[in-house]
């Protein structure tokens, strides 16, 4: 078997199985294997330097928007439904989006390319948190040869991250606190959707969307009170994602200032 083969073909373990790509559960697993650290590093060096062309060169940092928000939305839309119709997901409709960052997977490029500006706040917000937080768990690390769908995977989580970024450095997109309501009214809609699908389009197939039936934490950590750590974590990373950049422009007005009154003395 070759690498294509390998790299894009999907199997079956035997009659009846569903199949699904090659995996050998020969890696190290999350903050063991040096590639979870590796994806954390350019996904924060991504978003640096993405922000940065945004910046500095607008017009070579809409096109790289654009061509990559097209290229998520196709790659996504592609993939999956060649899954439904392969049977590798069972049923097939569960190859639509029911995970909130398998849906911003194709809000977010529909946001950007047509500008919807009433739905920036949540997509976006909500986007970078998803992207931030599939980072960190790091579940493709657990086999030592990735196939597409895991490197698929990756990338897309990784634009989650980058793209809202990028929006911010041209001037698209402006983290406004008065609007997080709308992060909220997000998040809920998400979990209505989830809600939707594990007690009636799935019910009997005990789904997981969201992680709202079953703890999905590690180690099943919080034990049935785990929907209070779900609530801790979205409050911890709201208060990063909006407190963060303001206090990161405060520490610069005032180098600023500081730097103004020595230069004047």
């Amino acid at each position: 078997m070759n690498f294509f083969e390998l790299f894009f073909g999907y199997f079956s373990d035997g009659p009846g199985d569903p199949p699904s790509q090659y995996w050998d559960g020969l890696g190290q697993g999350a903050y063991e294997d040096w590639r979870h650290f590796a994806w954390m590093a350019a996904v924060i060096l991504l978003s640096v330097l993405g922000y940065q062309i945004a910046k500095r060169k607008p017009k070579l940092g809409k096109i790289l928007v654009i061509s990559l928000s097209s290229a998520l939305f196709i790659t996504r839309l592609v993939h999956q439904t060649f899954r439904g119709i392969a049977g590798v997901e069972v049923p097939w409709f569960s190859a639509f989006p029911w995970h909130m960052c398998t849906v911003l997977t194709f809000l977010l490029p529909i946001v950007i390319v047509f500008n919807i500006r009433v739905l920036k706040q949540a997509v976006y917000v909500l986007s970078i948190m998803g992207g931030i937080i599939t980072v960190l768990v790091g579940d493709y690390f657990v086999d030592l040869f990735l196939p597409f769908s895991a490197m698929e995977g990756i990338s897309a989580h990784t634009l989650l991250v980058v793209l809202p970024i990028m929006e911010i450095g041209l001037g698209h997109f402006k983290l406004d606190i008065k609007k997080y309501w709308h992060v909220l009214a997000g998040m809920l809609v998400f979990m209505g959707w989830a809600t939707l699908a594990n007690e009636v389009v799935f019910k009997g197939y005990d789904t997981n969307y969201m992680y709202l039936r079953h703890n999905g934490l590690p180690g099943d950590l919080g034990g049935d009170n785990y929907f209070l750590i779900y609530i801790a974590i979205f409050i911890v990373f709201s208060a990063s994602i909006y407190g963060l950049p303001l206090a990161y422009k405060k520490l610069f007005a005032k180098k600023n200032t500081m730097s103004a009154v020595h230069a004047e003395g």
